[in-house]
């Protein structure tokens, strides 16, 4: 993949992660209890910031101040799509459907790996700076 792809994500990332807000915000607050409007917003930060991040990455690998690694990409974007994404899931699930229990269980695993795809994504980062 290119890296004007995970830019272009990146971008509608950042998009999604406002409007996803403002959806919460409006629409879902007297729906959620706090408990699951402290999953979303947490949500929509990690998501935000780790797709601001992600942007950055491609713009210091255009400057050569990083070295190009795709997999850096791969990870971090993979991981904002099953970290935020199960966190979403996981707060409407229990909104939604709080009898179907296994609804809860399908999502929780999926946050962990997510995270864990984030944080070696960063740590591939960490060791791609260029050294001068």
């Amino acid at each position: 993949m290119k890296a004007k792809l995970f830019l272009q994500f990146s971008f509608l990332s950042i998009a999604l992660s406002v409007l996803l807000g403002a959806f919460g915000a409006h629409a879902l607050k007297d729906i959620f209890n706090p408990y699951c409007m402290e999953i979303w917003e947490k949500s929509i930060f990690y998501q935000l910031i780790n797709s601001i991040g992600l942007a950055l990455l491609i713009v210091l690998q255009n400057q050569k101040l990083i070295k190009q690694k795709k997999t850096t990409l791969f990870l971090i974007s993979l991981g904002i799509i099953l970290f935020c994404g199960s966190l979403y899931a996981l707060s409407l699930s229990i909104s939604f459907f709080e009898e179907h229990h296994w609804m809860k269980s399908l999502f929780g695993p999926i946050t962990p790996i997510g995270g864990t795809l984030i944080i070696a994504g960063w740590i591939f980062a960490l060791f791609s700076i260029e050294k001068n």
